[in-house]
């Protein structure tokens, strides 16, 4: 009666072993069926389809973290060399002219009379940083959807960094790591009158 006590503990301390990386497993799953009702991002392959599923998936995820429902209609992806995003950008944030010598080069700016997401054409979407310059965008693309007052254009940027943080810190990255942007910088960037 001991040995077959013995075993039965023995057998159920392994099948208890399963069912903790099954929670873990299980866990990891949910989040990523918030992302998109079972769509299923696999980082380390490249996007086929970034403007359709994947977007819809983010808007999702970006929608959950503000509390607000997705937007009717996602912005349209379009893809330019990355001279072009640059100048972009400056078009639309002169001011930031002077401020952009010595940082890294702008992947993407979000269009919000157009809609539209101007992103570099070497993205490919293949690694947690790919995919949060799209989570950093659509935050922009709900503040437009979601008439949202800043005191600001820097001040807008704030959340959008905010959420692209949190997106990287689910995979073990950071803005930081990813983008050289430290608490200081950030603060500079996302700051009024600086």
């Amino acid at each position: 009666m001991k040995v077959i006590r013995r075993r039965l503990v023995a057998v159920a301390a392994l099948l208890m072993i399963p069912v903790t990386f099954e929670a873990q497993a299980r866990d990891e799953t949910i989040e990523r069926l918030r992302l998109g009702s079972g769509f299923e991002i696999v980082i380390g392959d490249r996007q086929p389809d970034p403007g359709g599923r994947l977007l819809e998936a983010l808007a999702i995820w970006v929608g959950a973290k503000l509390g607000q429902p997705v937007p009717a209609a996602l912005p349209r992806l379009v893809f330019r060399p990355n001279n072009q995003v640059a100048a972009l950008r400056l078009k639309q944030y002169a001011s930031e002219l002077v401020q952009q010598q010595g940082r890294p080069s702008i992947i993407s700016i979000y269009d919000a009379r157009e809609r539209v997401i101007y992103i570099e054409e070497s993205w490919t979407g293949a690694t947690a940083a790919d995919l949060s310059v799209l989570v950093h965008e659509l935050v922009h693309h709900f503040q437009e959807a979601h008439p949202t007052k800043f005191e600001c254009d820097a001040a807008r940027e704030a959340k959008a960094f905010e959420l692209q943080e949190k997106w990287l810190r689910l995979f073990g990255e950071s803005l930081e790591e990813d983008f050289q942007i430290d608490p200081f910088t950030l603060l500079v960037r996302t700051s009024c009158g600086m």
